[in-house]
């Protein structure tokens, strides 16, 4: 399938999208019902924990796909280089629901981005 990329506003109306976005990539990589849940909801949180502390700017989505592997990476500017704790429900949720997910946080253009890179697996897609 290659590399899908979506950039728009960083505001939460277009999370939907971008759930269903990911769902119907993870459905053409032939995905069960349960991995291609746990990839929308994954997207999901992982959008909602950078939204919460993005600046007006641009959100960036890019999906990988690969049989039986679908990458994400959600960017947003930020205003200061602080992570959210790892401990908070949000993270727990998106790193139970990922195969992998790590966040980091860069500087830019004298601002920062924040990053979430996630994966999602699926034993049971064709490889």
């Amino acid at each position: 399938m290659g590399v899908i990329e979506v950039r728009t506003a960083a505001v939460p109306d277009v999370v939907p999208t971008l759930r269903t976005l990911a769902a119907d990539i993870a459905m053409r990589q032939d995905f069960d019902l349960d991995a291609i849940e746990d990839l929308r909801m994954a997207v999901d949180e992982a959008c909602s924990l950078l939204l919460g502390s993005a600046i007006e700017g641009t959100m960036t989505c890019v999906f990988t796909a690969e049989p039986g592997r679908v990458e994400v990476v959600v960017t947003v500017p930020v205003r200061s280089a602080e992570l959210a704790e790892q401990t908070s429900l949000t993270w727990q949720l998106l790193t139970a629901l990922a195969t992998s997910a790590k966040r980091t946080v860069t500087p830019e253009d004298g601002g920062f981005v924040a990053r979430i890179d996630l994966v999602r697996e699926c034993a049971t897609a064709e490889r």
